[in-house]
C-alpha cells in the first residue's frame, strides 16, 4: 500500500535504480570475490577462448591468438599461430633434408593444461625434424580426417600421426555438436562408403557473439570465476570406490571398470566398427597422400592407475574384465593393413609407477584428467624411439623417471595375433605391470573383425 502523500518514482526512475543496483551488486562481488581469493584465473572452461566456429570442421583454433589458460591445476600460456595451429609457425615449403610430421588429434596432443613448449608435438620439433600440430581441443576422429584434406595435406608431411584418445574419441566420433559449436558428421551409405553430413556446418551469428562476450567478461570478471568454480560438476578426481574396487576386490556396487567397453564382453561394438572405419579411412587418405600413417594410442587416466596397481588388476581379472581390450580391438584391425600402432599405456604407467614410488609427478592431472607437462615428455620419448626422431631425449628433465620408461620405449608392438600392442595385461592373476605374455580369447574380448562393419 502506497504511503499517502508519497509519488511512486517514473518508469525510467524505476529502471535506473534497478540498473543500479545491479551494478553496486557486480562491484560488491567482485570485490569480495577477490577478497576471498577468486582473483582471475584463466579458467578451464575458457579454453572456448582459442576456438571459432568453421563451416568444415565445426570448430578450429582461433588463428594468430595467444593469451593465459588455467585452472585448478594448471596456469599456462597458448599460442595459436597464423596457420591455426597451437605453436610456431612453419612455412608451408619443405625445407630440403628436414623430415616433416603431422600429429592430428584433440585436447590431449593440442596440450590442455601445458605450455606451448612442453607437448609432445613441441619436444619433437626441431633438428631434422618439423613437427606440426592440427590438433583442436574437443575434435573426434571424423575431425581429424576432415583437417587431413583440408589443411594438413597442403604441408606435405612424410609422416602423419593420428593421436587417438581412448577416453572419449569413441563417444566424440557419433556426436554432432560440442565444445558450444554444431559439428560434421559421417554415417555409412549403403556402399559402405563414407558420407560426409551436416556440411556447411551451420551455426548463429547472434550465438557466436554471445560466447565471445562472455569470453571476455569471463577471462576479467572474478565473480563470474567464482560462480563457475563452484557450480563444477563432475570433474572431481575418482577415488577407488568410484571404480568399483577396494583393497583389489568388487564393492558388490560397482563393477571394477569405469567403462563398459572393458567389460567381460565387448557390448558396444557398433561404436567399436565405426570407429575403426574412420581410422581405416584415414590411412586410406593418408597413403593418397604418399604419407606413412601411424596411430598413437593415447590411454585414459583410469587405465595407467589400475595398470599400475596388481590389486585393481585382479579385481577386473576376476569378473572376466580386460583393461586393454580397446588398444587390442583396433592395433589388430590397423596392423592388419600394415599400420603401425603405439600404444602409449605401458610407458605411461610405468613412467608414474617409477615417478610416484620416489615422490614424483603423476603423468597426468588427476582433476582434468589430461596429460600434464611430465606425461607428454614420456609421449615424446616414446614417439622419438618409435618415429627414429633424431633429438636429446626429452626425459633428461625428469632423470628419475627416465629408467622406468626406457624399457618400454626399446620394445616395439608385436603382431595382433600374438597380443597386440606392447605391454598387453596378463591373463592369470595376479597381473604384474611387467609381464607381457598372452592374450584374451577372440570369444572373451570380442576380437577385431577383419573389416569392421556398421
Amino acid at each position: 500500500m502506497r504511503t499517502p502523500g508519497r509519488e511512486r518514482p517514473a518508469p525510467g526512475a524505476r529502471i535506473g535504480l534497478v540498473l543500479l543496483g545491479l551494478v553496486a551488486g557486480g562491484i560488491a562481488g567482485e570485490v569480495l570475490s577477490r577478497c576471498v581469493g577468486f582473483e582471475f584465473r584463466p579458467h578451464m572452461r575458457n579454453r572456448v577462448y582459442f576456438a571459432e566456429p568453421h563451416p568444415l570442421l565445426g570448430w578450429r583454433n582461433r588463428p594468430g591468438l595467444a593469451g593465459p589458460y588455467g585452472g585448478d591445476e594448471f596456469s599456462t600460456f597458448v599460442t595459436i599461430n597464423a596457420d591455426g595451429q597451437r605453436g610456431p609457425s612453419h612455412p608451408v615449403e619443405r625445407v630440403p633434408g628436414k623430415r616433416r610430421i603431422a600429429v592430428l588429434g584433440d585436447s590431449q596432443t593440442w596440450g590442455d593444461g601445458v605450455g606451448d613448449d612442453e607437448t609432445f608435438v613441441a619436444r619433437l620439433d626441431g633438428g631434422d625434424t618439423e613437427v606440426l600440430s592440427f590438433a583442436t581441443p574437443g575434435w573426434g576422429t571424423d575431425q581429424e580426417i576432415l583437417v587431413l584434406d583440408a589443411e594438413a595435406a597442403r604441408w606435405r608431411p612424410d609422416v602423419v600421426v593420428l593421436a587417438f584418445f581412448l577416453g572419449n574419441d569413441l563417444d566424440d566420433n557419433l556426436r554432432r555438436g560440442s565444445f558450444q559449436y554444431p559439428k560434421p558428421w559421417f554415417t555409412v551409405g549403403a556402399d559402405g562408403a563414407l558420407e560426409l553430413q551436416g556440411v556447411p556446418v551451420p551455426y548463429s551469428r547472434a550465438w557466436h557473439a554471445m560466447v565471445d562476450a562472455y569470453r571476455a567478461v569471463m577471462r576479467h570478471s572474478a565473480v563470474l570465476n567464482a560462480i563457475a568454480e563452484l557450480s563444477r560438476r563432475g570433474w572431481s578426481a575418482p577415488d577407488d570406490d568410484t571404480d568399483g574396487a577396494r583393497g583389489g576386490k568388487p564393492d558388490g556396487k560397482r563393477p571394477p571398470y569405469n567403462n563398459p567397453m572393458y567389460a567381460a564382453r565387448l557390448g558396444d561394438r557398433e561404436r567399436f566398427a565405426f570407429t575403426g572405419r574412420l581410422l581405416l579411412e584415414f590411412v586410406r587418405r593418408v597413403r593418397a597422400m604418399d604419407a606413412t600413417p601411424v596411430v598413437l594410442m593415447i590411454p585414459e587416466l583410469w587405465q595407467v592407475e589400475v595398470f599400475g596397481d596388481p590389486q585393481r588388476r585382479a579385481a577386473l581379472w576376476e569378473v572376466g574384465g580386460s583393461l586393454q581390450r580397446p588398444q587390442r580391438w583396433f592395433t589388430g584391425l590397423l596392423e592388419a593393413q600394415d599400420v603401425q600402432v603405439i600404444d602409449a599405456l605401458p610407458a605411461l604407467a610405468r613412467a608414474t609407477r617409477t615417478s610416484r614410488a620416489r615422490g614424483g609427478p603423476h603423468t597426468y592431472y588427476p582433476e582434468w584428467r589430461h596429460l600434464n607437462a611430465f606425461g607428454h615428455a614420456v609421449i615424446a620419448d616414446l614417439l622419438r624411439a618409435r618415429l627414429d626422431v633424431g633429438r636429446r631425449r626429452s626425459a633428461r628433465l625428469q632423470p628419475l623417471v627416465a629408467g622406468a620408461a626406457e624399457e618400454d620405449l626399446r620394445r616395439r608392438p608385436g603382431p595382433a595375433a600374438s597380443g597386440g600392442a606392447a605391454g598387453a595385461e596378463p591373463h592369470r592373476p595376479p597381473p604384474a605391470p611387467e609381464s607381457r605374455s598372452g592374450t584374451s580369447s577372440p570369444s572373451r574380448d570380442g576380437g577385431p573383425p577383419s573389416t569392421p562393419s556398421p
